[in-house]
């Protein structure tokens, strides 16, 4: 008689089996029908709607800003207000307007964008803290890295006539102190448009390739400086993406740009002598 096997009265513990990362459906212009750019799917028939839409409203929201949101425009449209503000209040004043477009222009229209068109969380495109306590310490090495390269750049000619940009705050703490909190403003909506609107907008069909759709335009916006800050611009966008990407926040980049920019202004500054 053959003996029958003993089969094992143990059971195996369950193995949990990882849930598969979350599928993104990316729209073709055609899908997209409803909005109201479909006729493009015709003659572009490979574009997705995402990809075409952060594209187009991108550019659109660089360009006003680049030609209506600079301090020089404050004075363009309102001459009245600044000639009753007097010298100092009317320098004070257009970089307070030149900061509050940057605002409306690179940080509210694409938020609304991401709520209204994409419908989707503002998290997911950066603006959140949690998950970027390493990437926060990654800054700070980062600074102290950059300070004496900063300290170098600060003695050239072409760095003292530049910066600080607001000529009034070199020998007056108050104003300099005023100054860099209005320009921690811009740089969240800066900050926003290139490592959130941008970056995430385009990582979630193209990966890390959106890194180089971000670093392109933030890299052109710098003509007109030091030519070593535009050199340092293409690293820096580099750097500030993998940053963003890694902890899944644009706000340890605002902390460095901050802390960058704010340096350069002070280095250049005689009020604390």
């Amino acid at each position: 008689m053959s003996k029958k096997k003993k089969t094992s009265s143990k059971k195996h513990p369950k193995r949990h089996k990882r849930k598969p990362a979350k599928k993104y459906k990316v729209l073709s212009l055609k899908a997209a029908g409803a909005y109201p750019f479909n006729w493009v799917a015709g003659l572009f028939p490979g574009l997705d709607f995402r990809s075409t839409f952060i594209t187009i409203s991108g550019c659109i929201l660089l360009i006003l800003y680049l030609y209506h949101g600079k301090p020089f425009h404050f004075f363009k449209y309102f001459p009245d207000l600044a000639q009753s503000l007097g010298r100092e209040k009317a320098a004070m004043a257009s970089y307070i307007y030149s900061h509050l477009v940057s605002a409306v222009v690179l940080l509210i229209i694409p938020l609304a964008a991401i709520t209204l068109v994409f419908r989707e969380n503002p998290k997911e495109w950066g603006i959140k803290f949690k998950g970027s306590g390493k990437e926060f310490k990654i800054v700070v090495i980062f600074y102290l890295i950059f300070l004496p390269f900063l300290f170098i750049f600060a003695q050239t000619d072409s760095f003292q006539d530049k910066y600080p940009k607001l000529k009034l705050i070199k020998d007056n703490g108050q104003l300099f102190f005023m100054y860099q909190g209005v320009y921690l403003i811009k740089w969240i909506a800066w900050e926003f448009f290139f490592r959130g609107y941008l970056l995430f907008g385009f990582a979630k069909k193209y990966g890390e390739a959106a890194i180089l759709f971000s670093t392109m335009p933030f890299v052109i916006v710098h003509l007109g400086k030091p030519q070593g800050e535009i050199f340092g611009a293409i690293a820096a966008g580099f750097i500030l993406c993998r940053l963003s990407l890694s902890g899944r926040s644009i706000f340890p980049g605002v902390w460095l740009h901050f802390m960058v920019a704010g340096t350069m202004d002070f280095m250049n500054c005689t009020f604390y002598n």
